[in-house]
């Protein structure tokens, strides 16, 4: 996947390291010392909301829809309830150790769709200025509340 010029990978590390690309990793997946070593900029985003976050990791593992809009039937949120609570406890555990890393940019994701703020902060962080602004209606989950 390529955009804006940078290649976008998915969980994987390539060696040599080339230049513009984006890497999304968890921190099951790559410890957080690799990747600051490799990587002359590295950001750290995560999502305030925890819970959405949790739902929406569950409903990606298990329906497998990923990086496509998607909207999360009530149904599967009752019925998947005890590995959202899961998913929760890991995603804090998570942002806990997350929250030790440094030399690094911390964004959220409510930053970047809610605020100019966000953008700016990365601008700034990055050296540069985009010519496009994060549309809030282009996330692929939709803003329903849950049932639950």
């Amino acid at each position: 996947m390529s955009h804006y010029g940078c290649d976008y990978h998915r969980g994987s590390l390539l060696f040599p390291p080339p230049e513009n690309i984006i890497i999304k990793v968890t921190p099951a997946e790559f410890r957080y010392e690799v990747i600051r070593d490799y990587f002359d900029k590295v950001i750290i985003l995560i999502r305030e909301n925890i819970t959405e976050q949790a739902e929406s990791r569950v409903y990606a593992d298990l329906v497998e829809k990923k990086f496509t809009p998607y909207t999360i039937d009530p149904q599967f949120l009752i019925d998947n309830k005890a590995k959202i609570a899961e998913m929760e406890q890991l995603i804090i555990r998570e942002n806990n150790y997350l929250k030790e890393c440094d030399d690094c940019l911390f964004l959220t994701y409510d930053e970047l769709y809610n605020t100019p703020d966000g953008i700016m902060r990365l601008e700034e962080y990055l050296g540069t200025k985009f010519p496009f602004r994060v549309n809030n209606g282009k996330k692929y989950r939709d803003n329903r509340k849950s049932l639950i």
